[in-house]
């Protein structure tokens, strides 16, 4: 869909940056860098780093086998700490991972961690306090023998704090969301962090123990050749990075030099913050509050949009607070999406504050966000709302 959102902004021809308001990974984004230069917007922290990483900054000068040779003491300092610590739980893991899928299912089962276990908790608030280099623990009392293997959560962790304690702060960006990139590759769940994998399966047992057996700071040193700067230098330099709720930004009346504003508000009753909570809590590496299986931070963002009983006046409030602006709002939004459980139509309410709304229709897969029960992808008909001043 990224095409036809950039398609549909030219021909706008408007004067302006686009701001992105729901940007995530950042297609639509990407899609602009000959078109107009962007304003990107997320509830999401971590989706910050890589835009930022991404869309702005000048041409970085350092390459990244210098990055890697910076951060290498500090990496195999804390490695060194973190393995002494856990060598008992270590030792478990490497004989799970050695053995049946019926010891692999008992030692994730048994596994201690921030979600069941109060010693694991007290942890956790003796890390968030310190600072020294006993900080750099989370991913191990958090995420650990579910999400990630024990070792690779503590390769995660000793890379986190090789990237803090890093001097070069104009290369943060880009090591945080190589972090993060490279950690995604690794995660053991099933395109989502909502649930992990277990080993039901034989099949299943095969995938966790070839994962498991793969190193964090070796995905780490590959994603900062692939996490690469979009666009000329020129182009990035007039983009700006958001976070926070879309409604909010754009009734803040803060934003300058805006010709479009695009929106791709989420479309199902599912918070889409369970499904990337892993990644939230490692970016912004805070010990949060966290229970249950998921291991799931209790403050997650929750937006109207996926609220049966706010999707209306969600869309009123957007569509109220662009018109204000004197811009074009494109909005893309499927014909199977929350709104329409509510007998209203995006176009209805658009009406309402602008003068005309173009519709344009698209066949489109979505992601079933890794559904147990059939098809990770299914067809849907995407629209792209085109509202006018």
């Amino acid at each position: 869909m990224a095409d036809h959102v950039r398609d549909a902004i030219a021909e706008l021809n408007a004067e302006g940056r686009v701001v992105d308001l729901f940007s995530g990974m950042g297609s639509v984004a990407e899609s602009l860098q000959e078109t107009a230069s962007v304003v990107t917007n997320d509830a999401m922290s971590f989706t910050a780093a890589l835009s930022r990483a991404r869309f702005t900054g000048s041409d970085r000068s350092t390459t990244s086998a210098e990055v890697i040779e910076r951060l290498l003491p500090g990496y195999e300092a804390r490695l060194r700490e973190l393995e002494s610590t856990y060598a008992i739980e270590l030792k478990s893991e490497a004989a799970a991972l050695n053995g049946s899928r019926t010891d692999l299912l008992d030692y994730m089962d048994k596994a201690q961690h921030v979600g069941n276990s109060a010693a694991h908790r007290r942890s956790a608030k003796v890390a968030a306090e310190s600072s020294g280099s006993d900080h750099y623990e989370l991913a191990s009392l958090y995420f650990s023998a579910g999400y990630l293997s024990l070792r690779q959560a503590i390769e995660l962790d000793a890379t986190r704090a090789a990237i803090d304690t890093d001097s070069h702060l104009e290369d943060r960006d880009w090591m945080l969301a190589a972090w993060i990139a490279g950690a995604s590759v690794l995660i053991n769940a099933p395109g989502h962090t909502a649930q992990y994998l277990r080993p039901n399966s034989n099949s299943a047992h095969t995938r966790i123990v070839r994962t498991w057996s793969r190193s964090i700071w070796d995905e780490f040193s590959s994603a900062l050749d692939t996490v690469s700067q979009v666009g000329s230098e020129a182009w990035r330099q007039r983009n700006s990075v958001y976070v926070g709720d879309a409604l909010d930004l754009v009734s803040a009346g803060e934003l300058r030099d805006i010709g479009t504003v695009y929106a791709d508000p989420p479309y199902t009753k599912d918070q889409y913050s369970r499904y990337y909570h892993v990644y939230e809590t490692l970016y912004r590496y805070d010990f949060p509050d966290s229970s249950g299986v998921g291991r799931n931070r209790s403050d997650r963002f929750t937006t109207g949009f996926s609220l049966k009983t706010a999707v209306v006046s969600s869309f009123h409030d957007l569509c109220r607070n662009v018109s204000r602006m004197r811009v074009p709002l494109v909005i893309s939004y499927p014909s199977s999406g929350l709104l329409g459980e509510a007998g209203i139509t995006v176009s209805e309410i658009a009406l309402q504050y602008f003068e005309k709304v173009k519709t344009q229709s698209y066949e489109a897969n979505h992601s079933t966000m890794g559904a147990s029960t059939g098809a990770s992808k299914k067809s849907a008909t995407e629209n792209l709302y085109v509202c006018l001043v």
